[in-house]
């Protein structure tokens, strides 16, 4: 998923023979051409470039879990002044008309004012999604699964939390919880330990590890008690890892760094699925509930070394926690590369309404929100720096 011309994808190998192979060459594609026909991600409509739009009984259980369509507001323009424009001047002299002469206005016109100020002027134009990775793309019938996981296990309320669980969540006294087992895992290929000193997990891969995503064992966002309705005060949470080990080729592995709510499918990186975000090492790209090849964001290919963080504020909106309305329904996302700030997105940005779901569904506030790190391919490891709620 790193930066640079786009590629057809192509499979390598039957999956009798990749079983052969030692590099997992079945679950990915290559680059062999300027043409892509595949998506990383893998719409579940994965035999189309253009899927189809959602299902009439599809588009009921987003608008009933988001509670009703996004209705925003249309901008508006005010002109300080207008003037009716004279009127001809009347003929001088003869024929019985008036031979009044015309006196044009002693001021100049007012200046013309487009807009009063920066919240009047129009949104701005989408950012374009793409439909395939330039590095490496999902199976499809792992994106059909997570599709039919997502339509099967509906969005959880949010959960009722101990004293306990309260305190660790503001001190992020926190750890990720593996992933549960299915037939989409592979056994040995993933490692959990802790580090030495902070207790803070680290993630370990081999050869053959498919993809997978680690939740948080907490919250970072409790939508029962860090609602800015309830609290009448902005909500920012923050994940932040440090790149520990990572293959030279983004074309090898991957770590995505993002956020997610339960119930959501395992075996998919974060931002590929209903009530989840995230930004993807090997190309640099952002997910927000996208299937496909995501959006522009950051450079790619990620190295050893390197720290990124992900942080997502609730109720302003703002980063910084100042200004807007609390409780207001979008947020704002900013992502960090070695303690700098270098990129963010807004949740309730346009969309393309003919392809794109909705990407607030799930983030909108009204359901827990748990930290989340996918990772893909052997020979990564990765060590949490902190979890913050604050």
């Amino acid at each position: 998923m790193c930066f640079g011309r786009r590629g057809k994808r192509s499979l390598l190998l039957s999956s009798k023979e990749d079983k052969n192979n030692n590099n997992n060459t079945q679950y990915r594609y290559n680059i062999s051409s300027p043409t892509p026909t595949s998506t990383r991600a893998h719409y579940p409509f994965h035999n189309h470039h253009t899927p189809p739009p959602p299902s009439s009984s599809t588009q009921q259980q987003y608008q009933a879990e988001m509670a009703g369509p996004y209705n925003p507001t249309a901008p508006s323009y005010t002109l300080s002044q207008t003037r009716d424009k004279p009127s001809t001047p009347p003929p001088l002299g003869g024929g019985g008309s008036s031979t009044t002469d015309f006196v044009p206005p002693a001021d100049p016109p007012p200046p013309f004012t487009p807009y009063s100020s920066e919240s009047d002027l129009p949104p701005p134009p989408p950012v374009i999604s793409h439909d395939t990775s330039p590095t490496s793309n999902a199976p499809g019938d792992l994106s059909d699964a997570g599709y039919t996981f997502c339509h099967q296990n509906p969005l959880m309320p949010p959960q009722h939390l101990t004293t306990t669980s309260l305190r660790e969540i503001s001190i992020g006294a926190l750890t990720l919880l593996p992933p549960p087992h299915s037939k989409h895992h592979s056994s040995n290929s993933l490692t959990l330990t802790s580090a030495p000193k902070s207790s803070l997990p680290i993630v370990s891969t081999s050869a053959g590890c498919l993809d997978t995503t680690l939740l948080s064992s907490q919250p970072l966002y409790a939508a029962g008690y860090h609602h800015p309705a309830n609290t009448h005060l902005p909500k920012r949470i923050y994940f932040e890892i440090r790149i520990l080990r990572l293959p030279p080729q983004p074309q090898e592995a991957t770590v995505a760094i993002g956020f997610a709510t339960k119930p959501y499918p395992s075996f998919r990186l974060p931002g590929w699925n209903r009530g989840s975000l995230g930004v993807h090492s090997d190309d640099g790209r952002r997910y927000c509930n996208d299937s496909y090849g995501g959006k522009d964001f950051v450079q790619g290919g990620w190295r050893a070394g390197e720290r990124v963080g992900i942080g997502m504020c609730f109720g302003t909106g703002d980063a910084t926690g100042g200004g807007g309305g609390v409780g207001a329904g979008g947020g704002e996302v900013w992502f960090t590369r070695n303690g700098e700030r270098i990129g963010g997105w807004w949740l309730d940005e346009e969309v393309d309404a003919e392809r794109d779901w909705d990407p607030r569904v799930g983030l909108d506030g009204r359901w827990d929100v748990y930290a989340a790190l996918g990772v893909w391919g052997g020979g990564i490891q990765v060590e949490v720096l902190k979890f913050e709620s604050v």
